[in-house]
């Protein structure tokens, strides 16, 4: 930072401001602070530094005392657990000196090079020195990087990164972009993971080399993070200077009804392992209850339950000029709600809310219907505990002077979502995995896995109806129907928590029986193709997507633990 001019963290960014800062260090452009058990990184911004991201330290670890850039380039985290000093690498996840110096109520000193640590401190009127060979440097190979401390919830594919002729530098890939003859060792897939453990991990994945590289661990969440949905992927300067690496933004969601917006930039960095750094920057936050604590007459409301847990988030992307994208999220209180991002993911405004499904939504999925001359209609799909299905159109809500939108009961509470345009009872019990995918004819194949091993396969006609007292096109109204139906009762023994149409005749399911199953479609019922057995216990979500010709699809599989297959047809 430049000396001669003064930038301030305003009181209005954030409510932490009363707190003590406990250490600065400079890093590039950016300004790390030590804050209550966390660290921000700022940067300058017209005049004034804002907050970009908030990284918890790790557990216990409440009294920050300080950071440092060490030797090697990585930071460390200087700080009192009890009456230890501890030095903490948030890189890796690990400890690397424990010093038992009584607390943190002393004066104290620390030193690193590349020989040697030193920490000195008063007790009892005494100087007292610590000193470790080899500083902060760990001289051991780390075997696997540390993933997550508890089992994986969601697993969601972001995009592929190729390396460039030269080493070392990648550029951005979409799936189609993918041609034959490109060799595997190139491509490198960007994953993003989310736990119980309440934390949102970017990793990078070789198509052929088998490693997985931990890139960042994002910390927001105070509760286990269950689902997360991508939106706005690109590339680094934005289409009209593209720049090597990816960008995206992302939303995450999970327990305490919490839900967090931020933006992720992979760029190259030869210095790495994996020659990628992921830059995560913080946009929003929202959660239920603070909405309920702003209201004047809350004594005679019932406050939102705060263990309302978000199963699953659709992102759903308007084309309507001014609007930001929807994001829908099924709710463990029986809701379907809809939130409204705008500013690039910098507002995230609760909009709008249904309990048709009067039980827990385990699912939301949204997709497009687009036919020749006309309006593109954006659907929505949420499955509950019940096994039933509904279908909502949003386009028309959206409408002006629609009706799908009813009026809140109360002031400064969201709208209420009317009854959908078609529900179905497609099985018996609760359904933890759903997917669509257009088909060449117009239609849609939507596919549905439940708690009892069962599928359900069906044809979902979008026909535009014209209403009789309305002209033009706003007196379109869409009706969906089923033209074709089909169920696989026994698919799997145990819940199918995992499934993707990968095209109109292939389709791949994983349940909790780790049983990777490959499925043909298009004539009458899916047909079997082939399976494997994977060894992730209590699978709980799958993604799946296509690589090349060569290396055909590759299938990312999440629950206690992580597994990647790569599927040739």
């Amino acid at each position: 930072m430049d000396a001669l001019e003064d930038y301030v963290w305003p009181r209005a960014t954030s409510e932490l401001i009363l707190l003590p800062v406990t250490g600065l260090e400079c890093v590039g452009d950016r300004l790390l602070a030590g804050r209550d058990g966390a660290y921000y990184q700022l940067f300058v911004r017209d005049g004034q530094l804002q907050p970009v991201l908030r990284q918890k330290s790790c557990r216990g670890m409440n009294w920050l005392a300080g950071l440092r850039i060490v030797p090697d380039g990585s930071m460390v985290i200087l700080g009192f657990h009890a009456n230890e000093f501890v030095v903490w690498n948030p890189r890796s996840h690990e400890k690397l000196h424990i010093v038992n110096c009584g607390g943190g109520h002393r004066s104290w000193a620390f030193s690193d090079t590349e020989a040697a640590m030193a920490f000195a401190y008063l007790k009892d009127g005494d100087v007292m020195l610590y000193r470790a060979l080899g500083g902060c440097t760990r001289p051991h190979v780390i075997l696997r990087e540390g993933l997550h401390g508890r089992e994986i919830t969601c697993v969601k594919r972001v995009g592929t990164i190729t390396l460039g002729p030269e080493y070392g530098v990648p550029s951005f890939m979409q799936p189609d972009d993918l041609e034959p003859g490109s060799e595997g060792p190139d491509l490198t897939d960007i994953v993003i993971t989310c736990s119980e453990d309440t934390t949102v991990c970017v990793l990078a994945l070789p198509t052929t080399t088998g490693s997985a590289h931990a890139l960042t661990a994002v910390c927001n969440h105070i509760s286990s993070v269950r689902a997360v949905a991508v939106w706005g992927i690109g590339t680094p300067g934005g289409p009209q200077d593209p720049q090597p690496g990816l960008t995206a933004h992302v939303v995450s969601a999970g327990g305490r009804a919490e839900m967090h917006c931020f933006s992720i930039m992979v760029t190259p960095d030869p210095s790495t392992p994996s020659r990628l750094a992921c830059h995560v920057m913080h946009l929003s936050s929202h959660r239920l209850d603070e909405y309920w604590d702003r209201q004047r007459n809350r004594h005679r409301m019932v406050k939102v339950d705060p263990e309302t847990r978000y199963m699953s988030l659709a992102v759903c992307e308007l084309d309507q000029p001014g609007l930001g994208p929807l994001v829908a999220a099924a709710c463990s209180d029986g809701a379907v709600r809809l939130f409204l991002l705008q500013d690039s993911g910098r507002i995230l405004q609760l909009l709008a809310e249904t309990f048709h499904h009067k039980r827990c939504v385990l699912k939301v999925h949204s997709f497009t219907h687009e036919a020749p001359n006309q309006r593109r209609r954006l659907l929505l799909c949420s499955a509950a505990t019940d096994g039933s299905l509904a279908f909502w159109d949003l386009t028309t809500m959206l409408d002006h002077d629609s009706t799908v939108l009813e009026p809140p009961v109360d002031p400064g509470l969201p709208y209420r979502l009317g009854t959908p345009s078609l529900t179905l009872q497609a099985h018996s019990c609760g359904i933890n995995s759903l997917h669509t995918l257009p088909t060449r004819e117009g239609h849609h194949l939507v596919a549905s896995g439940s708690e009892d091993g069962s599928l359900h396969v069906f044809v979902l006609a979008v026909e535009m109806l014209q209403l009789e007292e309305a002209v033009g096109e706003a007196g379109l109204v869409p009706q969906l129907r089923v033209l074709e139906e089909y169920s696989v009762p026994c698919a799997h023994a145990a819940h199918v928590t995992g499934l993707k149409i990968l095209s109109p005749s292939i389709m791949v399911s994983a349940s909790i029986d780790q049983r990777l199953t490959f499925w043909r479609l298009g004539h009458g019922e899916p047909t079997f193709m082939n399976s494997t057995v994977f060894h992730v216990p209590d699978v709980a979500d799958m993604d799946c997507w296509p690589v090349s010709p060569e290396f055909g699809h590759r299938c990312a599989l999440g629950g206690q633990g992580l597994e990647v297959y790569n599927w040739y047809d």
